[in-house]
């Protein structure tokens, strides 16, 4: 049986090693696995009621930062009892939805003091998504097709990631070769405009987690995707799994905290 799946890819923060930002100098990109299928039943309507009840309207970008600071259309959370019922709301369609969440990070401050000559952030991350989608869908599904598709940044960034894309998928990776990643089709671009809800999701968890990753500290939405995110199946792991930290890995002492955490909420639900 032909499998379809899709791959939506969205960054947080600048991949220059030049100019650091030493408030966020983390670049992360984040990307949510699911069948073509689940996408257009499931997932998008899923989105699509939660948008219309609120808004009266489905052209509505969940973007993290306009969440959490309460602009545009989100002015409604200015009422503490929408804002109560939009965010338990928004944290069951997270959890409803069939999806899996892999990411990878780089503290570029760390990344820049370590090496003489750095690797592109860009490189280091998108190998390591490209790794995933051949352990997530080609190894369980053998016929599978994959489409990437990446939230649009200007022409420069856009070029940028497809040059890197292309060099992969021609040379292949540390650890899967360029034959294992000819089921990944294309990389496309869609800009954020265009309302997609994949991007949108992947903009909801990689925040989060990029800064539960900088501060040490798990952040109140990471409970909410945990579960999504690819693990180890043996011992239940994300680390190197659904989650890639450069230039060292993130500790398991973090992923505990994370865990506890996730069981906190749980217990109080």
């Amino acid at each position: 049986m032909n499998e379809e799946f899709v791959v939506f890819l969205d960054e947080t923060g600048d991949h220059s090693l030049q100019h650091i930002d030493t408030e966020y100098p983390i670049f992360g990109l984040g990307a949510l696995f699911c069948r073509y299928d689940d996408y257009v039943r499931n997932i998008n309507p899923i989105f699509d009621d939660l948008k219309y009840k609120f808004f009266h309207k489905r052209h509505v970008i969940l973007h993290s930062t306009d969440i959490r600071r309460r602009r545009k259309d989100f002015n409604i959370l200015l009422n503490p009892d929408t804002r109560e019922r939009f965010l338990n709301d928004l944290n069951g369609a997270m959890k409803e939805s069939p999806f899996y969440f892999v990411m990878s990070l780089v503290d570029k401050l760390k990344h820049s003091e370590q090496y003489v000559d750095p690797d592109n952030p860009y490189d280091l991350t998108l190998s390591f998504i490209m790794e995933r989608s051949y352990f997530l869908i080609k190894k369980k599904y053998p016929n599978a097709k994959c489409r990437f598709i990446a939230e649009s940044r200007d022409h420069a960034e856009n070029a940028k990631l497809l040059k890197t894309f292309e060099y992969y998928k021609n040379t292949g990776t540390g650890y899967v070769s360029a034959a294992e990643l000819e089921f990944i089709s294309s990389l496309d671009f869609v800009r954020k405009e265009e309302n997609e809800t994949g991007h949108q999701i992947v903009d909801l968890c990689l925040y989060p987690f990029a800064r539960t990753y900088l501060k040490g500290k798990c952040h109140p939405s990471v409970p909410v995707f945990y579960n999504k995110i690819y693990k180890n199946p043996k011992n239940r792991s994300p680390i190197g799994y659904g989650i890639k930290t450069f230039p060292s890995r993130i500790s398991s002492s973090l992923i505990e905290e994370i865990e506890r955490t996730c069981k906190q909420d749980q217990s109080s639900e």
